[in-house]
């Protein structure tokens, strides 16, 4: 008897095992926000079952219903969690991205409870009774009118949720359908077979088979997050990629695993599209270990890689971009791969013949200079000799080799020095370098091994001036964090340091002190002396603070006419010394215009970091926020400081 209960009951028990063991591996996959509610999802489930298991055990129709309601908690509980995981996981094609699911669970908490009063209302299950099978007891009972609205309820939101995953499948790269078809396949089991059951299609009840259908489901699941990478892999950079884009492109998560690919990338590793996701990225590519880090501080790094390829040798021009969140996160990076072994052909061909290389050095746009086995200079072009400012016949000073002339004109020589060693000591075919000279010209050096019918016979140094580039990358880079009409840090850098500064301070326990000011009645500068005094009066104001300020403290505009100041190592008493000097320094700005002079003052609100006392960026500048506006309120032209053990903000005259 034992061991018949032990068989009827095993199937149920594997498949809530299934369930936690689903619900215990998708906890580990905590860096996607969908995981929460898959959790929810597989352990409502695990709820479900073991409830089941002890209700067909009890023969007490008081114990019977007790457990029938949990049960009914659980199936309560399932729509919400299945809806939150396909908004979660489909946030990117749904329209209401905004939508918390979070507060569906109100309605489902009401719907719980009007279902365990069922013994006083009588709505839900009309008549309910335990009757006796072989094994087991099983209650029966008539759906009262509240049932239909728990099927309406459920079946709701069980249908959007399918059709959320539907739109992912249909609009998802080719790469991904297969991850969110396994997903779908796995979430709809479960509501399938009770849509079946329910209109009688099997000979099977429903609290039968519905049960043992989520253990399938969970199964098809865990699958999905081993075989397909399921919460791991999502396309977070799918709009950047263009699938007729002839360069390679490629997008690489934190973790340096591949994300997604285009075609041109497939074609170039020769591999198909699927063997190519969730691998890392240094197995598919010769990058160097810290290709990564080269971005730090800029939006791109270039280098060069050199591939195999039928035969040959391809050359590629490897672009590496940091991909940021809004809030400055790192999402991971987008690798494109652009051939320029055409490039590299020419330079080949160009060593072939000296009397063409001569032709066409003279020609180029960069310094170009061959260098033989002894490493003299066989030809230059005077290209090399403007970028260098070298003297007539250079190459042949006595007292001076050719290669230290070059070197003496960098500002550092060192990595010339070692690729040099590279190239010659180490037979390395091709290096290159990025070089600053004294003359502020910065060039891009590529050294290449020259070889004259398969046999080496010298070396052919390339200098390409890059100096216009970088200085439209620094200002690009200016541009990007710097307010246009003031000149100081925007807002968005500003928080950027501040928030590095504030890290600072958490960890090593230091002081800090924000500063936030707003020009007093700056809508009447504009008024009467026109909006081109009030920019120039923005300026004066960035400009006196700045010459009032100390070397490490950093200014920002926070927007229009209010000013955010960030002073590390300082504490409150400081801060109030500083806000006290800026405030005097600015009633001293006047601006002569037609209708007489301009001048302004300024309220100043400061909050201060003290070690000990956690708080956030966002808290700290709230809290200056407040201290500025208590300024305001006691007169302007003041200094209020925000002070956590007083309701009021006590202003300092």
């Amino acid at each position: 008897m034992i061991l018949r209960y032990i068989v009827g009951l095993l199937p149920y028990l594997i498949s809530a095992g299934i369930c936690i063991w689903v619900g215990r591996l998708a906890t580990t996959r905590k860096q996607d926000i969908a995981s929460r509610a898959l959790v929810g999802l597989a352990y409502s489930e695990a709820v479900w079952i073991i409830s089941y298991i002890f209700q067909i055990l009890s023969r007490q129709i008081e114990i019977n219903l007790f457990w029938n309601n949990l049960q009914f908690l659980a199936a309560s509980l399932l729509p919400v969690f299945y809806f939150g995981f396909a908004l979660d996981y489909n946030y990117r094609q749904i329209p209401f991205k905004r939508f918390n699911w979070n507060y569906l669970f109100i309605p489902a908490g009401l719907l719980v409870l009007f279902i365990w009063l069922d013994g006083i209302h009588g709505l839900f299950r009309v008549n309910p009774q335990i009757v006796p099978s072989d094994l087991f007891y099983h209650l029966k009972f008539q759906n009262g009118a509240l049932y239909g609205v728990f099927t309406i309820y459920t079946y709701t939101l069980i249908t959007l949720a399918t059709l959320f995953f539907v739109v992912k499948y249909i609009g998802a790269p080719r790469l991904f359908r297969r991850q969110v078809a396994t997903l779908l396949i796995g979430t709809v089991i479960p509501w399938l077979v009770s849509i079946i059951t329910a209109l009688g299609l099997i000979p099977l009840e429903l609290h039968d088979i519905l049960p043992l259908t989520f253990g399938v489901s969970n199964l098809i699941i865990a699958w999905s997050l081993f075989r397909h990478h399921l919460l791991d892999l999502v396309p977070i950079a799918r709009d950047t990629l263009f699938e007729n884009l002839s360069d390679a492109v490629i997008v690489v998560d934190t973790s340096k695993r591949v994300l997604d690919a285009n075609p041109a990338a497939y074609a170039l590793l020769s591999a198909p599209a699927e063997s190519l996701i969730g691998r890392e990225i240094t197995s598919l590519l010769p990058l160097a270990d810290n290709w990564a880090d080269f971005g730090i501080g800029r939006s791109m790094q270039i280098t060069q890689i050199s591939l195999p390829a039928k035969g040959t040798t391809q050359y590629y021009q490897v672009k590496v971009n940091r991909l940021l969140q809004d809030n400055g996160e790192l999402s991971g990076y987008i690798i494109t791969l652009h051939n320029i072994t055409e490039q590299k052909q020419v330079e080949v061909d160009l060593r072939r013949s000296m009397a063409l290389l001569q032709a066409t050095v003279e020609s180029s746009a960069s310094g170009l200079v061959v260098f033989d086995q002894d490493l003299n200079v066989i030809l230059h072009n005077q290209r090399l000799v403007e970028l260098f400012d070298l003297p007539n016949n250079w190459q042949n000073q006595i007292d001076h080799h050719p290669l230290d002339m070059l070197a003496q004109k960098m500002t550092d020589a060192s990595p010339f020095l070692t690729a040099l060693e590279n190239i010659i000591q180490h037979s390395v075919e091709e290096t290159s370098v990025a070089l600053d000279l004294h003359s502020g010209v910065t060039v891009d050096c590529l050294m290449t091994t020259y070889r004259l019918e398969g046999k080496q016979i010298g070396w052919l140094f390339s200098f390409r001036d890059m100096t216009e580039r970088k200085l439209a990358e620094q200002k690009l880079h200016e541009l990007a964090i710097t307010d246009s009409l003031t000149g100081v840090f925007n807002r968005r850098h500003f928080y950027y340091v501040a928030q590095t500064e504030l890290e600072r301070s958490h960890r090593y326990d230091r002081h800090m002190a924000i500063i936030l000011l707003d020009i007093d009645h700056f809508k009447w500068i504009n008024d009467t002396f026109g909006h081109l005094v009030g920019d120039q009066m923005l300026q004066a104001l960035a400009q006196r603070c700045r010459s009032n300020l100390r070397v490490f403290d950093t200014i920002g505009r926070f927007g229009g006419e209010e000013f955010i100041i960030l002073l590390p190592e300082t504490c409150i008493k400081e801060a109030i010394v500083i806000a006290e000097r800026l405030r005097h320094a600015v009633e001293s700005i006047h601006i002569p215009t037609p209708k007489g002079k301009a001048s302004i003052t300024i309220s100043l609100g400061v909050a201060c970091f003290e070690p000990g006392k956690p708080i956030s960026l966002d808290q700290l500048v709230d809290a200056a926020d407040k201290a500025l506006y208590q300024a305001k309120e006691n007169g302007r032209n003041r200094v209020a400081v925000y002070s956590q053990q007083q309701d009021k903000l006590p202003g300092i005259e």
